[in-house]
């Protein structure tokens, strides 16, 4: 699911389909940062892959979300319309077209991860080389037999270990942690039964714990698979031939 520290920043999928944990959160708002906290807790069992989505919308309100996109925000809308929904709101969590996963009851989410497991969709491969530019990240992609032909494969760039003081808003006067934080979003890339490779520079190298997710999603929302490197963890990475 994701790499070890014995890794060479190489990662590749496997048979079965990895869940694709997906909150929209933000600073702005007093009701998330529970949901923050019980990302950073729940990750660590290490049976999906996670990111946070911090949305732009609860800016204007007088704590400008220094992690917060205007792209998160119509992609936060889009899922929800794809789903068959109309209501986006913070915090919520969305694993594959289930776009209100039940976070806050243990059990409940368990049981959406379980139903969200089976057969992948897809093969995932990710690599990361040095460059002249600093880092590179390949993404290697094919559908397999039964697919949905209107799938599309992202690539996401997060940090962890992020804190914030906050000084005005809702949450004004506390201090705030952050895992899994999306910085950058890559794709959309078109999906095929032939064996695809996608070049991506990244150009912003983070400091700290950082790490790429790979994932395939149909026009419904669902999650085909998903990858995930820790590439913070690597011992090495090599530089391309």
């Amino acid at each position: 699911m994701t790499a070890t520290a014995s890794d060479t920043c190489l990662a590749s999928s496997g048979k079965l389909r990895v869940p694709l944990v997906e909150l929209y959160t933000s600073e702005g708002c007093s009701s998330c940062p529970p949901a923050d906290r019980w990302l950073s807790g729940r990750m660590k069992a290490g049976d999906a892959n996670w990111l946070a989505f911090h949305v732009d919308y609860w800016d204007e309100i007088g704590w400008p979300d220094r992690f917060a996109s205007p792209a998160f925000t119509q992609r936060q809308r889009l899922r929800v319309e794809q789903a068959g929904g109309r209501i986006v709101y913070t915090p919520q969590v969305m694993v594959g077209n289930r776009v209100d996963a039940p976070w806050q009851s243990g059990s409940a989410f368990d049981s959406v991860l379980d139903d969200a497991r089976g057969s992948a969709g897809a093969v995932l491969d990710l690599r990361v080389e040095r460059n002249r530019n600093g880092l590179r990240a390949t993404v290697g992609m094919r559908a397999l037999p039964g697919a949905a032909t209107d799938a599309t494969v992202w690539l996401a760039q997060t940090v962890d270990a992020q804190s914030t003081q906050v000084k005005s808003g809702e949450n004004r006067g506390a201090t705030l942690r952050h895992d899994r934080v999306v910085r950058q979003l890559f794709g959309a890339w078109p999906l095929s039964a032939e064996p695809t490779q996608r070049l991506q520079d990244l150009a912003s190298i983070p400091t700290g714990a950082w790490g790429l997710v790979a994932f395939v999603q149909d026009s419904r929302g669902n999650t085909l698979q998903s990858l995930g490197l820790d590439v913070d963890l690597c011992q090495e990475i090599v530089a391309p031939p």
